[in-house]
């Protein structure tokens, strides 16, 4: 589970590198807010698919 939630947090903090650049060149403040989210919620994403790729294994492996 962590290794996809991890993996999916990095790819969605990778993906959005120009809107974190734009954020930072404001204000350090809202650039270091932005990726703090993407963190997080990238993460919660992965939790969120590796859960529904177990349960699939579980329900379709008998």
């Amino acid at each position: 589970m962590h290794i996809m939630a991890g993996t999916t947090a990095l790819i969605s903090i990778l993906y959005n590198v120009p809107k974190i650049i734009a954020a930072f060149q404001i204000n350090w403040q809202t650039g270091t807010s932005l990726i703090s989210s993407l963190a997080i919620g990238g993460y919660l994403l992965g939790c969120v698919i590796s859960g529904l790729a177990n349960f699939a294994y579980m329900k379709f492996r008998k």
